[in-house]
């Protein structure tokens, strides 16, 4: 989770997000170590489900969400060299054959679903009760929509996450995402 980086977002003004909130995650920000974990990180997701919108959490998440790097975040730069140039539904085909990769499908309206898992949810979050928070999946959700923008070569946001109903961190996620450039045009 990269907190420092949604805090910088929720002090900009064009966001609107509730002054309570910033108080908040500047004081739990505080207790963070240097990777970004431990307790507060809990609190702050908790604290995002209870103090923000939904519109305001996903926008969070786009800017902060997790694991931006290891060996998916390598394929995915890999992948972004191979598939530059190629029409986004062969993007999304040729990524859904790299074993490192998460399924991804694009639909008829020209959004994608992602079906993935997040390690997070079961390790970072493995209380019962915080993993069923959406902002918990809000953060897994972020770290894909990263990945998926990388190797696909597309901006990209979060129109939806679809939580699980029951939660032991195991369950896979899935949630739409709506480009918002497909890398394609040449203005």
């Amino acid at each position: 989770m990269r907190i420092k980086d949604m805090l910088k977002a929720t002090k900009m003004k064009k966001h609107n997000f509730p002054e309570d909130m910033i108080c908040q995650a500047e004081l739990l920000l505080q207790t963070v170590d240097e990777a970004g974990h431990g307790v507060s990180e809990k609190r702050l997701v908790e604290k995002m489900d209870e103090l923000l919108t939904e519109k305001q959490r996903l926008l969070l998440w786009e800017i902060g969400g997790s694991c931006r790097g290891g060996e998916t975040g390598r394929q995915a730069k890999i992948l972004a060299q191979e598939l530059a140039g190629k029409p986004l539904a062969e993007k999304i085909e040729l990524m859904n054959q790299n074993e490192h990769m998460f399924e991804t499908r694009l639909n008829e309206d020209g959004t994608i679903t992602v079906y993935c898992y997040c390690h997070c949810l079961q390790h970072r979050f493995n209380n019962p009760d915080t993993a069923k928070l959406p902002s918990a999946y809000g953060c897994a959700a972020g770290a894909h929509l990263y990945i998926l923008k990388t190797a696909l070569g597309v901006k990209a946001k979060i129109k939806s996450i679809d939580y699980p109903q029951e939660n032991d961190g195991k369950q896979h996620m899935t949630f739409t995402v709506e480009i918002i450039d497909d890398g394609q045009s040449c203005d």
